[in-house]
C-alpha cells in the first residue's frame, strides 16, 4: 500500500505539473503590457491570494460537514482527505483518483461511507449556494427582468438555512441515484447552517479574483463588482454540471467571457476569463501544496491517534428478480 500511494503521489505531482504547464501563461504579459507593471503586478498578486482564501473558505465547509457524519478527526487528518481529494481532479481518468482518496482517507479515520456522504452532501450546498449567488449576473447581463430568478434562489436559500434537514435529504437522494448507502450518520441542522454560510462566502470571496483581473484589464470597479463575482461563480457551476469535461474547460470560460463583455471588450473579457483559469489552478496547486506540507509536519512531530473505525453502512439491497419470494 505505499508504495501504491508513493506512486500515486508521484502521478498527482506529475499531473500538477502538466495542468499549470497547459495554462496559458501568454496572459499575464498581456496584462503586464496593458498599464503600469507594479499596479498590473499587485492586481495579479492579489487576485491569487483572493483564490486562494476563497478554497479556504471552501474548506470550512466541506470540514463542516465531515465532522458532522462521523466521529472526530484531526485537523491534520482532516486537511489530508480534502487536499489530496481535491487535487485528485487533476489525474487523468476518474478511478484512479478516487481511489486514491478513499485509500488516504481510510487511513485516516474517514469511511468510504462517510467520504461519500460528505461529497454528496457538500455538492448539493455547493450547487445550492453557487447557482443562487451566480444569478447576480443574470441581472447584469439580461437586466431585472431575471430578478425574479434572484428572489427565488434567495427564497430556496432561506428555506435551507429555517429547515437545514432538506439537505439531508437531498443528499440521500442523491446517493441513492448512484447506489450508493445511506451515511451512517447524518448532519446535525447547525453544521448545515455552518457550512452553507462558509460556502456562500467563499463563492463571494473567490469571485473577487474574477474581478480585480477586470479592473486590471480596464472595467470599471463599481459596475463590474457585483457582475464579477456573479459572473465566476455561475460559470463555475455551470461548469461543475458539464461532467463531460474535465473541471468546466472550455465551458467555464465561454460563461465567464460573455457575462464579461458586459463591462469589457471581447478580446479584453477573453485575456479575463483565460486568467481566471491560471490564477486558480496556481492558487489550488499552491494552498493544496502548503496545506499538505503542513499537515505531514504537524502528524509527524506529534502524531493524532485515529478514530475508532466507522461501521460502513450496509449496501442498498438489490432488487429480487421477478418470481422470487
Amino acid at each position: 500500500m505505499r508504495v501504491l500511494m508513493a506512486a500515486f503521489a508521484l502521478v498527482l505531482v506529475g499531473a500538477v505539473a502538466v495542468a499549470l504547464a497547459g495554462q496559458d501563461w501568454s496572459v499575464v504579459s498581456v496584462m503586464l503590457a496593458r498599464s503600469d507593471g507594479g499596479r498590473i503586478g499587485l492586481l495579479l498578486a492579489g487576485a491569487l491570494l483572493i483564490s486562494m482564501a476563497g478554497l479556504g473558505f471552501g474548506y470550512l465547509a466541506w470540514r463542516a460537514v465531515l465532522l458532522e457524519l462521523g466521529p472526530p478527526v484531526g485537523e491534520p487528518r482532516v486537511a489530508r482527505v480534502f487536499f489530496v481529494t481535491f487535487l485528485s481532479k487533476y489525474v487523468p481518468g476518474k478511478v484512479p483518483g478516487l481511489i486514491a482518496a478513499t485509500k488516504v482517507a481510510t487511513a485516516n479515520g474517514v469511511g468510504f461511507g462517510r467520504l461519500m456522504g460528505t461529497a454528496a452532501l457538500s455538492m448539493s450546498l455547493v450547487l445550492l449556494t453557487g447557482l443562487t449567488i451566480g444569478l447576480l449576473a443574470g441581472v447584469h447581463m439580461l437586466g431585472t427582468q431575471v430578478a425574479w430568478l434572484v428572489a427565488a434562489a434567495t427564497v430556496l436559500v432561506v428555506v435551507v438555512l429555517v429547515r437545514p434537514q432538506l439537505v439531508n435529504h437531498g443528499a440521500r437522494l442523491v446517493l441513492r441515484v448512484l447506489r450508493r448507502p445511506d451515511p451512517a450518520r447524518t448532519a446535525s441542522s447547525r453544521g448545515i447552517r455552518l457550512a452553507v454560510v462558509a460556502q456562500a462566502v467563499s463563492w463571494l470571496v473567490t469571485g473577487l479574483h474574477l474581478w480585480l483581473l477586470a479592473v486590471a484589464m480596464g472595467a470599471d470597479p463599481l459596475p463590474s463588482l457585483g457582475l464579477c463575482v456573479g459572473a465566476f461563480t455561475l460559470a463555475t457551476t455551470v461548469g461543475m454540471l458539464t461532467v463531460v469535461l474535465p473541471d468546466g474547460i472550455g465551458v467555464r470560460e465561454a460563461v465567464l467571457t460573455a457575462a464579461l463583455t458586459v463591462v469589457l471588450p471581447a478580446p479584453a473579457a477573453a485575456v479575463v476569463a483565460v486568467a481566471s483559469r491560471l490564477v486558480s489552478t496556481v492558487g489550488e496547486v499552491a494552498l493544496g501544496a502548503a496545506a499538505l506540507g503542513a499537515a505531514e509536519i504537524v502528524l509527524r512531530r506529534n502524531p493524532s491517534p485515529l478514530p475508532e473505525p466507522e461501521p460502513e453502512p450496509r449496501p442498498m439491497a438489490e432488487p429480487a428478480p421477478a418470481g422470487d419470494k
